[in-house]
């Protein structure tokens, strides 16, 4: 596994850059944990102001729950997360 140290912003790019529909992932934020697969990512405007939602499924849940993670509302709060790519190396990241 890839161990990296991101800023923020860094974190937020390495999330809209490398993690795929269908990845893995383990993310961290304020007082929340999600792990699960990405079902879809989304890059949209909204209301004038450019847009990026991951759409998680959570691994393990009896409910079959999902979760929408607005990333740019909670970037400030983003602590660590890891991205299991379908085809490459994990990657474990930890926002400085």
């Amino acid at each position: 596994m890839k161990n990296i140290e991101l800023t923020t912003e860094e974190a937020v790019n390495y999330l809209k850059e490398n993690v795929k529909i269908h990845d893995g992932i383990e993310i961290s934020y304020d007082r929340i944990f999600a792990e699960g697969e990405v079902l879809n990512m989304d890059f949209s405007d909204y209301f004038g102001k450019p847009g990026f939602k991951m759409l998680v499924s959570l691994d393990e849940s009896a409910l079959g729950a999902t979760i929408e993670i607005d990333v740019y509302e909670v970037e400030e709060d983003i602590i660590e997360f890891i991205h299991y790519p379908k085809d490459g190396e994990d990657v474990e990241v930890t926002v400085i």
